[in-house]
């Protein structure tokens, strides 16, 4: 997901963070870089499993290395708490949330970006091998790499939503938008233009406009958890 919208929950995390003076922040599954920016002071710390990517971070403070579906990480901790195209690359990606929730502070403030399984992207992306996605890439001509993607329906946006709630948190922002990828294939090739319109047509024409846009293939949330509301924990 692009940089506007970075810009633009930045914005409105920002906002939601109001006066405070400085801020606890963890980057999960940091990588190499960061797509926020913060007005506080920040305390960072960055967790991810791969040591080459946290060595190549040179923003975040604090680097831990470990998995976030077993990391034990201290709970109600941070003040903010980002995940950014990560949870779709694992095999549990509940169970990373649910660590992640836990180690958000009353108050605090959850950024989350993932793919949307139900969309062109989405489907093609999970239901082909690893070997395809590369060749893909080479063919767009992308300097970058994918990598191993589980795409677990666990993480359909109402899912991950609902999820999110049965654990005491609110969605205070959701955006649904068709990434970069999805517009430059269509707009390159007029077969798949038609054939995806078609599709999108009539699936949303049998769901009785039940299903959003299938052009749609990352959403963004923000997440909050109230300072008088416990978290209630998922069976």
């Amino acid at each position: 997901m692009g940089a506007m919208l970075g810009d633009e929950i930045s914005e409105k995390v920002n906002a939601f963070l109001g006066q405070r003076s400085s801020i606890k922040l963890l980057e999960a599954g940091c990588g190499s870089m960061s797509y926020f920016k913060f007005a506080p002071s920040v305390v960072s710390t960055g967790i991810d499993i791969s040591r080459e990517q946290l060595e190549r971070n040179a923003v975040i403070q604090e680097k831990i290395q470990g998995d976030l579906q077993t990391y034990p990480l201290p709970q109600d901790t941070f003040d903010v708490v980002v995940c950014w195209d990560v949870i779709e690359h694992l095999p549990r990606p509940q169970q990373a949330l649910k660590n992640l929730f836990q180690t958000l502070k009353p108050g605090g403030y959850f950024i989350l970006g993932f793919p949307n399984v139900a969309s062109f992207k989405g489907l093609l992306t999970k239901f082909t091998p690893l070997w395809f996605h590369e060749a893909f890439y080479r063919f767009m001509k992308y300097q970058s790499h994918p990598f191993k993607a589980y795409l677990r329906f666990a993480i359909l946006p109402g899912r991950v939503i609902a999820f999110a709630h049965q654990n005491g948190l609110e969605v205070v922002y959701q955006r649904m938008i068709e990434g970069k990828m999805t517009r430059r294939f269509r707009e390159r090739f007029w077969v798949a233009r038609a054939t995806f319109g078609v599709v999108d047509f009539l699936a949303r024409l049998v769901t009785l406009g039940k299903l959003q846009s299938m052009y749609w293939d990352s959403c963004a949330l923000v997440l909050h958890k109230p300072v008088s509301t416990q978290s209630v924990r998922a069976a």
